[in-house]
């Protein structure tokens, strides 16, 4: 039996994520996929700002070639509605959230690309950090152990596919990262909660030059509506590479009758030119679904991405969950499987992506119902309800929706209340306001140190950050004796006139809601764990330790190692 720490099973963006932020922790793992290679065709499109700071971790090789690879930023700023290419333009609709807020908000911009293009960039740098052992063509089977409460080890049962041979992996954990389809979710008898077969879709992959259609005016989706021809172009690369969608009504025979010919005509109708060349490279189907597992722990066994929740892909958040789910993830199976941490801690991985699967998947629902609100009204020729330019307008939520991304927080016993409320914003998915308040994105501030100017983001690494400004010493101090105590990596670091960074614009006290002598402690995921606005009158190392060792959901047992 082979033996490692922790088993990934999928070789998608969220299994390849969770390779690279366990190596990021030191932790060794088997990624085992069953297909061959990574895929060729390319599904989703877009890492958002969020989890593109979350690539900043990875290494500067893996983040810098993910950056190389986005569209031109004039590709990433609009919606546009037509009822073909060549025809009536239904209206547009201005985007932020595909093309990022600035360096006020975020030192990063998402990418829009193709999950062909990035998925072997994320399989190289996970294969590049000597901890992740990476086998395509090696198919997961049976969970002989490890999805029981008491079990104390994994048992998967693998086949490598080329010869038939079986071998089973012993590991510590188990991260199910196998897609919509998941063998381990229904194993486990995980059910899905939420609508399901909400549509059904085929997707082409092809290139064109549909320059003449689109060059004047890009964007990131082109939708359109017309009796022979409804779903949306995707541009991939703005160099002739596209993906389209078709609605089609989920049956084997229709699914069968789109050949590359017919995929051809509907291509030929949607752009409103029957001489339109069209080159079909791969076609696909899917289901449209907005459902999440009914529980997300199973013992020793863990669903993350498509496996764990299902998502509308209006808004690209679905890859976006995964990632961001695994990253909350590894940090405390880290903590917990040195023994620094409770089971307990592990749980609120459960507790905290569940909802927010749960939230995403409805907004991204509500995305979906508000597209299907313009091409109704396009049909319907003005007649009745609302016209194609009133309905775009409704939608502006689709594409905007910052608030949504970096604007939400966390309840679990691994965030310790302060007692404020959030930011008070007139749409909670349009609009953010960056805020240290317990559970939230520790936000991004520009910070510098001898003339080299960074972000706060990048002092969140692998174990627990306390930030304070210049008259808090007493709390990075206290930092180092509970850091000691607990036997838990915590970075501490003044900012401000003074201290170890200078607050570049001043604004770091603001954000995060802390006085010159108050403190933040940060999470290893960057959210925000406990919040002290000002000087604190207790002995700050107390404080600390005791803050910790609710987060980390300590016992007697565990102090004693």
């Amino acid at each position: 039996m082979e033996r490692v720490p922790v088993v990934i099973v999928g070789g998608g963006p969220v299994g390849l994520s969770a390779a690279l932020e366990l190596s990021r922790h030191r932790i060794g793992t088997l990624l085992v996929e069953r297909h061959d290679r990574t895929t060729w065709h390319p599904k989703a499109r877009n890492l958002n700002t969020r989890t593109m700071e979350i690539a900043r971790g990875w290494g500067s090789t893996v983040h810098d070639e993910l950056v190389s690879v986005n569209l031109p930023p004039g590709w990433t700023s609009q919606i546009i509605y037509t009822r073909t290419l060549a025809g009536e333009e239904l209206g547009r609709m201005q985007t932020k959230g595909f093309s990022g807020r600035g360096p006020g908000v975020s030192p990063e911009v998402p990418l829009l690309s193709s999950q062909d293009i990035f998925e072997p960039i994320m399989r190289r740098g996970a294969e590049a950090t000597g901890l992740a052992n990476v086998r395509f063509g090696h198919e997961a089977g049976r969970i002989v152990r490890g999805a029981g409460k008491d079990d104390d080890s994994v048992v998967l049962e693998v086949m490598e596919r080329s010869s038939g041979r079986t071998y089973e992996v012993g590991a510590e954990y188990l991260i199910a990262a196998d897609g919509t389809d998941s063998a381990i979710r229904r194993q486990l008898g995980s059910e899905l909660e939420g609508p399901q077969g909400l549509g059904h879709f085929v997707n082409v992959y092809f290139f064109a030059d549909l320059d003449r259609w689109v060059a004047h005016r890009p964007a990131i989706l082109y939708w359109v509506a017309h009796p022979g021809a409804q779903g949306v172009f995707q541009p991939l690369d703005a160099r002739g590479r596209w993906l389209c969608q078709i609605a089609y009504d989920g049956s084997q025979q229709t699914s069968d009758g789109y050949t590359p010919e017919r995929c051809v005509e509907w291509i030929r109708a949607a752009v409103g030119d029957p001489k339109c060349e069209a080159e079909i490279r791969s076609i696909g189907t899917w289901t449209m679904n907005a459902a999440v597992a009914a529980r997300l722990v199973h013992g020793r066994v863990i669903l993350a991405g498509d496996a764990a929740h299902q998502l509308p892909p209006t808004g690209g958040f679905g890859v976006n969950t995964g990632i961001q789910g695994v990253h909350n993830l590894v940090w405390k199976l880290a903590l917990v499987r040195q023994g620094l941490a409770g089971r307990g801690l592990l749980d609120t991985y459960d507790l905290e992506r569940r909802a927010l699967g749960r939230y995403n998947a409805d907004r991204s629902l509500e995305n979906s119902r508000m597209v299907q609100q313009i091409t109704a009204a396009a049909m319907a020729g003005g007649d009745g309800g609302s016209s194609p330019k009133e309905a775009v307008v409704a939608s502006r939520r689709y594409g905007n929706f910052l608030g949504m991304e970096l604007g939400f927080s966390y309840k679990s016993e691994a965030v310790v209340p302060d007692g404020s409320e959030p930011p008070e914003v007139e749409d909670s998915i349009v609009d953010y306001v960056a805020c240290g308040r317990p559970g939230h994105r520790a936000p991004h501030v520009w910070i510098e140190r001898e003339g080299k100017r960074t972000s706060t983001l990048d002092l969140f690494g692998r174990g627990f950050t306390v930030l304070t400004g210049p008259d808090g010493r007493a709390w990075t101090d206290g930092a180092t004796e509970a850091s000691g105590r607990l036997r838990i990596g915590v970075e501490a670091h003044t900012i401000g006139d003074g201290g170890d960074y200078a607050d570049v614009d001043g604004s770091w006290g603001r954000q995060y809601g802390v006085g010159e002598g108050g403190a933040v402690l940060v999470r290893p995921d960057g959210h925000v764990a406990w919040r002290a606005a000002h000087r604190c009158d207790a002995v700050p190392a107390k404080t600390l330790a005791s803050v910790l060792g609710q987060v980390l959901a300590r016992n007697e047992s565990t102090d004693q190692g």
